[in-house]
């Protein structure tokens, strides 16, 4: 690709991006949300035409004007937000727009024996084609995502943007197998994340982009974490991979649960959490997190044991009312989940507070007036400015998407908020955004429960933290001094005791 320049209405996506890949290999591509890498990928998957420049495939100049040609030309895209329709099956989601006819009928047999044969060759043997995508957890749609990628006859060129945030560990080694057979029969990956340490694990070359242009072309034996990231935010990791002091753990708690359990996923979880304290709950993929933060937040079914607020044991059987013990839930899936994608920001932000915006007690109308003041108040405390808020929620970044729910509860002001993967999908400039305006809800006096499958992130963010391994409590740190090594080893299931002479955990 020369000299790709992008222009929409009063922006410059990109500006004279030059990516040249001369053999066939992983190829990364990284830099914030917003710095041009989704404008650049969707030109060379059809998605746009650029306003100038030009891109060859094999020493040919080619003319990708619609996703239907660069299909022909064997360029696929696996994009971070799916393209699956979930009110169809998977085999028919892996085939859509090149089902096999016989006669003037799509070929059925052949449709699910296709989807079969491609879901074996990443190792999902397990997914039905006969299911409903809409009933597959996230992971596994990620699956199906990169299966229908894969059906391309005689593939050049696959794109997987973000194709990690949503998979296991085992399903994100697979999936690294996966790329390197490819590469190795002559498939170029153009690999985007922003997990860099995967970047610098898998990928040969990478190329970062900042404010739509490029910045940095480094050789992997070149490349480091801190050089990605002094590139990617145009300053110095150090001064920016920073948090302030832990806070001090002497508040009233928030929460306690006792003997909690979820279905089989969730099996007798004792915890509490102190007002103005980050609590992180780390688990391999599986282990029981997920369902215990929705079980907090009243999206769980089959949940047993006793659950606290105050000095009231209550239930929390619904978001509404959980809502009403003021525990808010943001959860890993923010399209679906959590966002309103064709509302305007300042109603997606507002509209858990519709009683803080009526004109009158008594009277059952809201005031724009009042609504616009609070919702800029609450867009402001988590860094979306102001001219944002009358765009809609869709043509957002991941970043500012997340940061749209976190001013929604900001405006709320609840007691406590759970948040599962609060930066899945987020570039490392809004992650840091993100974090402050945790700490800020913190300082506040908001509890605040982060679950992640990122130990890095937790064991920087939180100032207590849990492990859980199927569906229990394996270990509790202090963050401070605990290791990586600790905490992934408690994550796998090793027992853990207290050293109590030196209040520490001992993992054996």
């Amino acid at each position: 690709m020369f000299g790709i320049s992008k222009r929409f209405p009063g922006t410059e996506a990109l500006v004279d991006v030059n990516l040249e890949i001369n053999q066939p290999m992983i190829y990364g591509l990284v830099g914030q949300n917003g710095a041009g890498k989704s404008t650049l990928l969707k030109i060379l998957a059809g998605e746009y035409r650029q306003s100038s420049g030009e891109i060859r495939i094999e020493g040919n100049a080619v003319d990708i004007s619609s996703p239907r040609r660069a299909h022909e030309l064997g360029i696929g895209i696996v994009y971070q937000e799916f393209s699956l329709l979930p009110n169809l099956s998977v085999a028919h989601n892996i085939s859509l727009g090149q089902e096999p006819i016989n006669g003037l009928r799509i070929d059925e047999r052949r449709l699910f024996a296709d989807a079969r044969e491609v879901l074996g060759r990443i190792g999902a043997e397990a997914i039905l084609p006969e299911r409903k995508v809409a009933d597959l957890p996230l992971s596994e749609r990620q699956l199906v995502e990169i299966a229908k990628v894969l059906t391309i006859r005689q593939p050049r060129i696959l794109i997987f943007d973000e194709p990690t945030a949503a998979l296991p560990e085992d399903d994100v080694e697979r999936l690294f197998q996966i790329m390197a057979s490819l590469r190795d029969h002559g498939v170029t990956i153009i690999f985007v994340s922003h997990r860099y340490r995967e970047v610098l694990d898998v990928c040969e070359s990478i190329t970062v982009l900042r404010n739509g242009r490029v910045v940095g072309n480094l050789d992997r034996s070149e490349a480091t974490l801190e050089r990605l990231v002094d590139l990617t935010l145009g300053q110095k990791a150090e001064t920016v991979f920073s948090r302030q002091a832990h806070s001090v753990l002497d508040g009233d708690p928030v929460l306690e649960a006792r003997g909690l359990t979820v279905g089989t996923k969730v099996r007798g979880v004792d915890l509490s959490v102190r007002r103005g304290e980050i609590l992180g709950i780390c688990g391999l993929l599986g282990s029981g997190q997920n369902e215990l933060a929705r079980a907090l937040g009243g999206d769980a079914r089959n949940v047993g044991g006793m659950i606290r607020v105050g000095d009231n044991e209550v239930k929390t059987d619904s978001p509404q009312r959980a809502l009403r013990h003021g525990i808010a839930l943001i959860t890993e899936n923010r399209q679906d989940e959590g966002l309103f994608p064709d509302m305007r920001v300042a109603a997606n932000i507002s509209i858990a507070s519709l009683g803080k915006v009526l004109a009158a007690p008594a009277v059952r109308m809201l005031s724009r007036r009042k609504e616009r003041r609070l919702t800029r108040e609450a867009a402001a405390g988590v860094g979306i400015a102001s001219g944002v808020l009358s765009r809609l929620v869709r043509v957002l970044s991941g970043g500012n998407q997340q940061k749209a729910l976190l001013g929604r509860w900001l405006m709320r002001r609840c007691d406590l908020l759970v948040m599962i993967e609060p930066t899945r999908g987020v570039d490392v400039g809004a992650r840091l955004e993100i974090y402050g305006q945790i700490e800020r809800l913190v300082h506040e006096g908001t509890a605040v429960v982060v679950v992640s499958t990122d130990v890095p992130e937790v064991m920087g963010l939180a100032d207590r933290l849990i492990t859980l391994y199927q569906g229990r409590i394996t270990a509790e740190f202090d963050p401070r001094v605990a290791t990586e090594q600790q905490v992934s080893l408690a994550m796998q299931g090793a027992l853990a005791e207290i050293a109590p002479e030196r209040d520490t955990e001992v993992l054996r």
